[in-house]
């Protein structure tokens, strides 16, 4: 299974199932910013039996109930996964904890057996002797310290996803959902986001209260914005 996390269904990826907060036709939504916390219960649900103690004992110690309810992801969802491909995403470059993020990759890579893409991942797997290490083959450590999961910030209020591919959405389109008009009270056929004038387009396989504008950003891409009626 090829499975995508990070990158807008919208866009022409070969992935059997997308996981996004945008939802779009039949992919997996979660909260945004809420990678950290998916990919690592993504990771536990896969390697738990497989990977070392220090590993494990962190998996023991992590909340999934708080990390299910709070990143709007389930078990449900996990049952959905396959064995296979993880095609990574710019939102998880952009993620603030990007580095542990890839920490939980490293391990559904060597222990849950899934091939990783679009991102380059650090080796944790070290001898235990280096001196000997090129005399004869040593016992070899995975040494790997996790940080704690980060609570969510909150995405309250009207909120857009940044896209950077033209060929998803035009300069002066907003799209959106059903949800996303009736939440930000729109009235018009054209709208303001943060000043600039854009024009509705609602597609019905869109779901929920997030809107996509073509912008590029340096930062995650999920923007709290201000929407205005025009006319």
């Amino acid at each position: 299974m090829r499975i995508s996390i990070g990158n807008l269904p919208l866009k022409n990826i070969d992935a059997d199932i997308f996981l996004h907060p945008v939802k779009y036709k039949d992919s997996i939504a979660y909260e945004p910013m809420a990678e950290e916390a998916v990919i690592a219960l993504i990771a536990k649900h896969f390697t738990y039996d497989n990977v070392p103690e220090h590993i494990r004992d962190y998996f023991d110690e992590m909340d999934d109930g708080y990390l299910f309810s709070e990143s709007n992801f389930d078990e449900f969802d996990l049952e959905k996964l396959q064995q296979g491909t993880l095609i990574i995403g710019k939102d998880i470059h952009l993620h603030p904890k990007v580095e542990n993020i890839k920490k939980f990759l490293c391990i559904l890579r060597d222990f849950g057996g899934f091939k990783i893409e679009g991102i380059k991942l650090p080796e944790f797997l070290k001898p235990s002797d280096p001196i000997l290490e090129e005399i004869m083959e040593t016992e070899k450590t995975y040494e790997m310290a996790l940080e704690e999961i980060d609570e969510l910030p909150s995405f309250d209020g009207s909120v857009v996803y940044a896209c950077d591919d033209p060929n998803v959405v035009k300069d002066d389109e907003l799209l959106c959902s059903h949800q996303f008009v009736i939440a930000n009270k729109i009235k018009a056929l054209k709208v303001k986001v943060d000043g600039e004038i854009k024009n509705l387009r609602k597609i019905p396989e869109l779901k929920g209260t997030f809107g996509v504008v073509l912008k590029k950003v340096d930062e995650y891409p999920f923007l709290r914005v201000k929407i205005e009626n025009v006319g």
